[in-house]
């Protein structure tokens, strides 16, 4: 009896067992659960072992909300929307199920245009009808020709414009596309009926959030092109980005396109700057396939019909508005002027010329008088544009108009330099004439002893011209040939490469009108003072993270005491100062080249300080300093406003050194007038006790 009772309880112990649903604790036990009933008896692996194909057992149920469980299993979430459960719900779902059989669980992907047709107006863009009624392009006949012989060649059907940006790349496939679709006669057989599509890059990257999915959309782009009943010709602009190495994505997509341009079997233009073309030299078996057509920039001449060619566009765009063909030739001239790094004709005459007219609309607006602009005629002035050609250039920075007057008594406080100080204003007046385009910068070169006023000159002129301090370096600071990575960064690959940090000549971008002071210029490394001779010749310098700084708006003032040092007082503007001053220029070829000093609009020598001109600024110091005490301290009410005359006897005998120059004059005045207020203060301290 007990031995039945015993064998009837082991076998309820295994009903339960078989009928108990197994917990599912963790996502691993949903795929690859404990369950014993899934153990194969050794029966069983004899028997699957001999079969061909092994057969995974069904995944366990999940247990329903009904059932109950412990409170430390959980529920597995859907990886769908229930847009796409509904879709591969059913016969989707079961087939999809089958064939993910034994992966424990299906995983199906969003839907997307694989199984479609390919979808031409999402990826690419039809330039045949968008510029079917655009203007003809002047001047390009040459270039447009030998692109359409690249395209019609048996192998390497692919032309590559490069030209400088502006010049007008885009519109030339743009006019071979008007060509095209007009049916112009001189269009080749080959390409009769041909279609060109531009592949912006970025619909290929846009939306591709799945592994692959980049590749199927490149694989759908290249089949559509290379399809020869579709006839087409894909156009690439900023080509070079297939190769920008370290980027993965782009490069799968130049790997997707060898095949193709190998075979001959696909018709490609792209454009790229002349810079950015050496970037393809890095990928040879991409960059054989094409065939370069430079595209050079156009003359003065041309760009003045091309305006013409815009004008009645232009005029009927802001209605009320007339451009004469005298501002028109304006126009071209300012744009090169003003023109900035990557700015070339005829691109830049035609923003400046419709920037200008935009500002003249919009004033009109304001002033309201744009009810009547269509009653009354206004023509563009060359005043105008220069005005905008300033604003497109340093934003709302503007030249500060200096008098000679005005700037005579500033100088004031300079004393002994009359000589320099009427050169330097004299420039400066011709200079604000502007009759002539400034490409270089102006570069004055002051040369005198230490403590003549070299410094405080320049401090003045940038004060008067721009009201704010000159950019100053010290050129001690750059007295090694790694120190010019200071000026123009570091190169590739280098520490600094990546800096983000501000470069001495960034503000120039903003305001190229500085003044730029080159302290001590003779203590700086020669490879520093020959990229400055650059400067000073070209107009410009080009720095390491590709940016060309533009000088030819500025002042560059380098000062220097090399060859004074032993000089005796005959140096400067003296009588017989012809024989010193080829001595001091013998002297200065010591700390510099030949060819920079010949780069140097002017050499200004500084006289020495004498013993009287140093009486003279002490007086001038005294007044000046107490005059600015007095706006601000009531205690120094009773300080004389001038010095007597053996007050100042006595502190030029004590402090003049004819080396040292005028910089202990600043010290003397300030001490003196710290003397007095000291005793003051303790003649009262005395009276109070």
């Amino acid at each position: 009896m007990a031995a039945s009772l015993k064998d009837n309880k082991g076998k309820e112990k295994d009903k339960d067992k078989k009928d108990k649903k197994p917990k599912i604790n963790s996502l691993m036990d949903f795929i690859t659960p404990e369950n014993p009933e899934t153990k194969d008896t050794d029966s069983q692996k004899k028997t699957k072992g001999n079969n061909k194909k092994s057969e995974l057992p069904d995944p366990p149920e999940i247990p329903s909300e009904d059932e109950d469980d412990d409170d430390d299993s959980f529920e597995v979430a859907s990886f769908l929307t229930p847009e796409e459960e509904e879709k591969y719900s059913g016969k989707n779902k079961g087939e999809q199920n089958k064939k993910n059989s034994g992966s424990g669980f299906c995983f199906s992907p969003p839907p997307d245009d694989r199984n479609n047709e390919f979808p031409v107006e999402k990826y690419l863009i039809n330039y045949n009808k968008s510029f079917s009624d655009e203007q003809p392009i002047m001047f390009r006949d040459s270039v447009i020709h030998q692109t359409l012989s690249c395209l019609i060649g048996k192998f390497k059907p692919n032309a590559l414009l490069i030209g400088a940006a502006g010049v007008g790349k885009t519109k030339i496939v743009e006019e071979i596309a008007r060509r095209l679709e007009s049916d112009d006669p001189l269009i080749p057989d080959q390409l009769k009926g041909y279609t060109i599509y531009e592949l912006p890059l970025s619909n290929i990257v846009s939306g591709s959030g799945l592994v692959g999915d980049i590749e199927m959309k490149m694989k759908g782009v290249i089949k559509f092109a290379t399809d020869p009943e579709n006839k087409v010709i894909l156009f690439i602009d900023e080509i070079h980005m297939l190769v920008n190495k370290g980027d993965r994505t782009y490069e799968k997509m130049a790997q997707l396109f060898k095949p193709s341009l190998a075979r001959n079997d696909i018709h490609v233009i792209g454009a790229t700057t002349l810079q950015e073309a050496n970037e393809l030299m890095s990928d040879p078996a991409f960059n054989r396939r094409f065939t370069r057509v430079i595209v050079d920039e156009i003359t003065t001449e041309q760009t003045f019909m091309i305006l013409k060619q815009l004008e009645s566009s232009m005029t009927e765009h802001y209605k009320g508005l007339s451009v004469g063909e005298k501002t028109m030739r304006e126009a071209i001239h300012i744009a090169d002027e003003y023109r900035t790094s990557g700015s070339h004709r005829p691109d830049n005459a035609i923003t400046l010329l419709d920037r200008a007219m935009a500002d003249m609309y919009i004033d009109r607006v304001i002033s309201g008088n744009s009810k009547n602009a269509s009653k009354k005629e206004v023509y563009l002035s060359a005043s105008r544009l220069k005005e905008t050609a300033m604003k497109l250039l340093t934003g709302n920075a503007e030249r500060t108009e200096v008098s000679p007057d005005s700037l005579r008594k500033s100088f004031d406080v300079i004393k002994g330099q009359d000589e320099a100080i009427e050169f330097i204003i004299d420039t400066i007046e011709r200079d604000s004439l502007e009759l002539y385009p400034r490409t270089k910068p102006l570069t004055l070169l002051f040369a005198g002893n230490s403590g003549v006023g070299k410094t405080e000159v320049v401090k003045i002129l940038a004060k008067e011209i721009m009201d704010t301090k000159p950019i100053i370096l010290n050129m001690t600071e750059y007295n090694s040939s790694a120190s010019i990575n200071r000026i123009i960064g570091s190169p590739s690959g280098y520490v600094g490469s990546d800096s983000k940090a501000e470069l001495p000549f960034d503000i120039l971008e903003s305001n190229p009108y500085q003044v730029i002071l080159l302290d001590e210029f003779e203590k700086a490394d020669k490879s520093v003072q020959r990229l400055f001779m650059s400067a000073f010749d070209e107009g410009y310098i080009k720095t390491n993270r590709g940016k060309q700084v533009e000088f030819s708006k500025s002042i560059i003032i380098a000062t220097t005491n090399a060859g004074y040092t032993t000089k005796s007082d005959s140096i400067g503007f003296t009588s017989g100062s012809r024989n010193s001053a080829q001595v001091s220029l013998s002297e200065l070829r010591d700390s510099f080249d030949t060819e920079l000093l010949n780069r140097f609009t002017k050499i200004l020598h500084f006289k020495p300080i004498t013993e009287e001109c140093y009486r003279e600024i002490i007086i001038d110091k005294y007044r000046r300093t107490v005059a600015e005490l007095k706006k601000n301290r009531l205690d120094v009410e009773k300080l004389p406003d001038e010095l007597d005359s053996k007050t100042v006897d006595e502190l030029v005998k004590d402090t003049f050194v004819k080396e040292f120059g005028a910089r202990p004059a600043e010290r003397t005045v300030r001490k003196y007038i710290e003397d007095i207020m000291i005793q003051k203060k303790r003649k009262k301290s005395k009276k109070t006790q």
